[in-house]
């Protein structure tokens, strides 16, 4: 190749055994399943029009009874929350409100482990700042 020519349009050639391996790869984890079994614990964003579970149609008695139990099973099951589903937090998010209760019954004439918050000099003059802005006033 000359030297001067760019070659930035110029395409490397194709390994067809790599492509053979990438392909067999990426097509090796898929499956194909027949039956759908919805996932109670799934909380659906929107409503599938299309999924054969959700739709209503013209069907006999048993099989209208059986999707309202079903419906009500699901709602029943949404509605208890995380605490009664699990016995602890499943999830990172779960931790920060599963514990409510303290680990120590706080005595407030301890000062050790009760610190109340306090007013400072500047926390006063800010609240007089806010209290008299001519701004904030509302007029009666």
């Amino acid at each position: 190749m000359d030297p001067g020519k760019c070659t930035f349009g110029i395409r490397m050639p194709i390994n067809i055994t790599m492509l053979n391996q990438i392909i067999y790869r990426e097509i090796k984890h898929f499956r194909n399943y027949k039956i759908y079994r919805p996932n109670f614990k799934a909380t659906p964003i929107t409503s599938k029009f299309y999924a054969k579970h959700e739709q209503i149609a013209e069907v006999s008695e048993e099989l209208a009874e059986k999707e309202n139990n079903y419906c009500i099973n699901v709602g029943k099951y949404r509605a208890k929350g995380p605490r009664s589903n699990y016995p602890s937090p499943v999830t990172d998010n779960q931790t920060y409100g599963w514990f409510s209760d303290p680990l120590l019954k706080i005595d407030r004439n301890d000062n050790r482990l009760y610190h109340p918050l306090r007013e400072s000099s500047h926390t006063k003059t800010e609240m007089q700042i806010h209290r008299f802005n001519p701004r904030k006033r509302q007029t009666k």
